[in-house]
């Protein structure tokens, strides 16, 4: 008797774990994540002009002519482009003339009143895009204008990389004293198109 007993014990054993059901594995977790790279509006003006420049002009030479390149290269990965304007600095007393400003001299190389020809004493601007003409005494100069009303020089509708040079030009005579540096600031501003 107990070795029947023993042996419907074993059986019993032996089958309840044959009709255990197996556990599921749990499922996977998941987490999806969204991966971006934002790229930086980025603007950039370079130049290898010195600064200061220097308008070179003797009432001897050229009709008192003289002129001075300023090379800017304007840089942008802005997709709607960017602009570059030209203007006197925000602080600029003289309206935009050349000044002594070590002596009491009321002498001035006044700035162009208008877009033309120089005449004796006075300076202004021109601008070419990519590669640049030398002006001449003969060339079209504009007034350099004042911080408020700045003008644009460039105005481009993609990203990418421009050249302009700058030139600076001036006309003076014996009239006006010598050994003096005649000096005001010009500020140029790149910004990016809306």
């Amino acid at each position: 008797m107990k070795k029947a007993l023993i042996l419907g014990i074993a059986t019993l054993g032996v089958a309840a774990l044959i009709a255990a059901p197996a556990l599921a594995a749990p499922a996977p977790a998941t987490w999806n994540q969204t991966v971006q790279v934002t790229s930086n509006s980025v603007i950039t003006i370079s130049s290898t002009a010195s600064n200061p420049i220097t308008i070179t002009a003797d009432p001897t030479l050229n009709g008192g002519f003289g002129t001075v390149a300023v090379p800017l290269t304007v840089s942008s990965n802005n997709e709607s482009g960017y602009n570059l304007t030209l203007s006197m600095v925000s602080t600029d007393a003289n309206n935009g003339a050349l000044f002594d400003a070590t002596s009491t001299t009321t002498d001035v190389v006044a700035g162009i009143p208008a877009t033309g020809t120089l005449v004796a004493n006075q300076w202004g601007y021109n601008s070419v895009v990519g590669s640049n003409t030398v002006p001449t005494i003969a060339s079209s100069f504009s007034q350099v204008p004042a911080a408020a009303t700045p003008v644009t020089l460039l105005n481009v509708a993609v990203e990418g990389t421009s050249d302009v040079f700058v030139n600076y030009g001036a006309v003076i005579d014996y009239t006006l004293p010598s050994g003096i540096t005649y000096s005001n600031q010009v500020t140029y501003t790149a910004s990016v198109n809306p």
